[in-house]
């Protein structure tokens, strides 16, 4: 702590090279971002005018961005190739691969890439390339990194979530070149792993990890030792995972900076005890520079049991180059090492900046070198136990604070909600630093060569101990006292004000701030741009999300007003798409406000995602047919309602719902009377503005309730059909389709669906009415825009 106050007492002008960096990384953000990374840029320019002009800065730093927007290009894996017919068809291969990297995540699964694969569908081989993603859920045995594995499986392209203004899962596995995917859960079928022989040190981590898990108690507070030791979070729950979340220290499960501290601390303690053993030491080296050279081997052996996870490189890098400048006493240790490790790192690996944990690590250290000296001096002074207890304490929140000051838009526009429990790092970290990890942990594992009955005590300590934290919070969650908000996502031009009021406070604090007031030019531009950017004509706004095979859309009135219909679900139950998918989406650019939710049918495919809504949104109205869900979803459901006074009504054939002047929802079906199966009771909506009928929406209408919708001869034209049931065999009406005489037909169903949705039939009586289908399956996200006159524009 002392070296951070000790050589930022406030920030000295950058070396030149320093001021050179950034440029690069805007330009190798560019080949995704490419307006926001120029913009970025040219700010930067800008600012540099007036903060700390460099003659020939600018053309280098143009110079600069167009060679990182070459070098991120040159070095972009390709994606997937053409998909197969047996690919396309969903068919079964034999497949054969030599594993690449093994991790294992909570919940008992393996995420396993496998490099060189080769499928044989039966008529012919076909080599993929890049990597392939395995998960093997419970698996029966542990692979070896080299091992070979044949497996009879189904193999997907990579496809993630497509919708705007989300985090992109398939562009993130293009920068990791993964591009195919497979599960397959317990033993395996018609395959297995081949004979291998491992090295000796697989041997020795293989054996190193049996050790953990023979001595480490069956528990939870056990499952934490391999997550600590070795990175991996096999036998964590996701439960357990949940409430790390929420007492906002997940960073205590990413093996990094914060882990490699601790290690790096036991080398100075052992600079200590080496000076109290033998205090000449100190006439040949500094007990600072001692520390260091004790870490070294132990940072190594850290690095390599960790099995070189790119979190745990990235602050193994950092930490030497901070080692280095402090043993030859450098200043300015955590800004110039930052700066050093960020320009390695992206020499060698440029894609590494598009990942989070990149972006997060380099914004905390650079916060914290920033601001930790101004929090610093808030602490009391004083040399008794009671100002050192509170210096410490401080200390933990105020490098906590800062690091957060500098993550807080990337976490929120990448999670969509903030969780602002910093003081249980007060507890957790000094806990693990001190206790868990140097002592149970590793001291553990040793003794587990010499003595297992004396690691089992260590280990069971240690659980023990974690697992009354996890008690504490689950006690505080309980009580309400673990606050969790969904906030506002911002644009890109909301991230840049965002960082330059973040430049403009720094500013001020050293005392700078007319070099700074320049700064508020580009702060107005942004402003209004953003303003310009959500201006837009009198419209009304259908979005279908790409929630998979599920169905969520989402209505804007002319006059701002959003209802959400259905808000996707399934993919079992650690999988939230309200958390995930709808809510922030939800929130980019607007505030989390929902007028009006309407849920068709309380199926977890049309319903699940509506438990986060309404437990983190503001909503005007909840709809539905009175079908609530079963389950844990129906439970949140219900607790919601006990605890939030929000107005409910149940819609039945006739009812009408205004959600602007001229705007309204109409309920064609069911009747009150109507008996049928929850698909068949499912709400049909038709969506009229000032007399235009626009949208047709049902959630799973099958032939029964689709019968009975048609039986009366009612109105029920609609410019835009979205099909029933994800466009099932079950729900084909060719008398639907000549009732609504639509002029679009959309479907929201999942990519390579097991249940081959939208039906053959379906396609092929739209084709022959010459209308044109969307499916999100297909397109992503889907979006439907009408002007006044109910003019109809389908967007990109």
């Amino acid at each position: 702590m002392n070296s951070i106050s000790e050589n930022r007492s406030g920030l000295p002008g950058l070396f030149f090279w320093e001021i050179l960096i950034p440029a690069f990384v805007f330009g190798i953000l560019s080949i995704k971002w490419f307006v926001p990374s120029l913009s970025a840029l040219l700010i930067y320019l800008f600012a540099l005018l007036f903060i700390q002009p460099e003659k020939g800065a600018a053309l280098l730093l143009l110079v600069l961005f167009g060679v990182g927007n070459w070098y991120g290009n040159f070095v972009l894996p390709p994606g997937p190739d053409a998909m197969p017919e047996w690919m396309a068809h969903r068919e079964k291969v034999h497949l054969s691969g030599t594993i690449h990297s093994i991790r294992g995540v909570p919940g008992q699964q393996l995420k396993i890439l496998l490099e060189d694969v080769v499928c044989d569908s039966g008529s012919g081989l076909t080599r993929l390339g890049g990597l392939l993603n395995w998960t093997w859920a419970h698996p029966d045995q542990f692979p070896y990194v080299g091992q070979q594995v044949v497996l009879y499986v189904r193999v997907k392209p990579i496809h993630g979530f497509r919708n705007s203004g989300l985090w992109d899962y398939d562009f993130y596995c293009r920068t990791k070149d993964i591009r195919y995917r497979t599960y397959t859960k317990g033993k395996m079928e018609k395959g297995g792993l081949k004979p291998y022989a491992p090295s000796g040190l697989q041997k020795l981590r293989a054996n190193l990890r049996e050790h953990i898990q023979k001595n480490a108690p069956p528990t939870q507070g056990g499952a934490l030792f391999p997550a600590l030791l070795t990175g991996d979070r096999f036998y964590l729950s996701n439960d357990s995972v949940e409430l790390i979340r929420r007492a906002g220290v997940s960073h205590i499960l990413a093996l990094s900076g914060l882990h490699v501290g601790f290690i790096v601390a036991l080398g100075f303690g052992l600079s200590w005890l080496a000076g109290l053993v033998y205090p000449l030491i100190y006439l040949r080296f500094s007990r600072l520079q001692l520390g260091i050279l004790f870490a070294v081997i132990p940072v190594v052996l850290y690095l390599w049991l960790g099995q070189f996870t790119p979190s745990l490189l990235r602050a193994v890098c950092m930490f030497a180059f901070w080692g280095l400048l402090m043993f030859f006493n450098r200043g300015r240790v955590l800004l110039d090492g930052l700066f050093l490790a960020v320009i390695l790192i992206l020499a060698v690996s440029p894609l590494s900046v598009f990942d989070l944990g990149f972006q997060l690590s380099v914004l905390a250290v650079g916060g914290i070198a920033l601001f930790y000296p101004y929090m610093l001096k808030l602490a009391p002074s004083g040399h008794g136990l009671l100002p050192r207890a509170m210096r410490f304490v401080l200390t933990l929140i105020y490098i906590s604070l800062c690091a957060n000051i500098a993550l807080l838009p990337v976490l929120i526009w990448n999670f969509g909600v903030v969780t602002p429990n910093l003081l249980f790092n007060v507890i957790f970290v000094p806990v693990l630093g001190l206790f868990i990890l140097p002592v149970c942990g590793i001291g553990g594992l040793v003794l587990s060569y010499i003595s297992p009955e004396a690691a089992q005590i260590l280990f069971s300590a240690g659980a023990g101990v974690f697992e009354w934290l996890l008690t504490l919070v689950q006690d505080a969650a309980n009580a309400g006292m673990l606050p969790e908000f969904a906030v506002y996502r911002p644009h890109w031009e909301g991230l840049l004000i965002y960082f330059l009021l973040l430049g403009i406070l720094f500013m001020s604090l050293s005392g700078r701030f007319n070099n700074a007031r320049p700064l508020i030019l580009p702060l107005i531009l942004l402003f209004f741009l953003r303003l310009y950017g959500a201006s837009c004509p009198e419209r009304v706004r259908m979005d279908i999300l790409d929630t998979g095979q599920s169905q969520c859309v989402v209505i804007s009135g002319p006059g701002g007003s959003r209802t959400v219909v259905d808000g996707g679900g399934g993919f079992g139950n650690n999988f939230d798409m309200g958390r995930a998918v709808v809510g922030p989406w939800l929130t980019y650019g607007h505030l989390p406000q929902i007028d009006n939710i309407i849920m068709t049918h309380g199926d977890r495919d049309h319903a699940g995602g509506l438990a986060f809504l309404l437990e983190k949104f503001s909503v005007g109205r909840f709809y539905s047919n009175g079908d609530i869900p079963s389950g844990h979803v129906g439970e949140r459901f219900e607790a919601v309602f006990r605890k939030k006074e929000i107005p409910t009504e149940v819609l039945n054939k006739g009812d009408q719902i205004i959600l602007e002047p001229g705007l309204v929802l109409e309920t064609l079906h069911p009747y009150t009377e109507f008996k049928g199966s929850r698909n068949n009771r499912s709400l049909y909506l038709r969506l009229v503005w000032n007399g235009h009928p626009l949208l047709a929406i049902s959630g799973d209408l099958d032939r029964k309730g689709i019968k009975e919708l048609l039986k009366n001869g009612e109105d029920i034209t609609s410019n835009v059909l979205v099909l029933p049931h994800h466009g099932s065999a079950g729900s084909f009406s060719p008398e639907l389709y000549e009732r609504v005489k639509p002029e679009i037909v959309v479907a929201a169903c999942g990519f390579l669906n097991r249940f081959k949705f939208v039906a053959r039939k379906i396609v092929q009586e739209l084709e022959k009415r010459k209308l044109h289908i969307y499916t999100t399956s297909g397109y992503g996200m889907l979006t439907v825009e009408w002007n006044k006159d109910g003019d109809i524009e389908v967007l990109p």
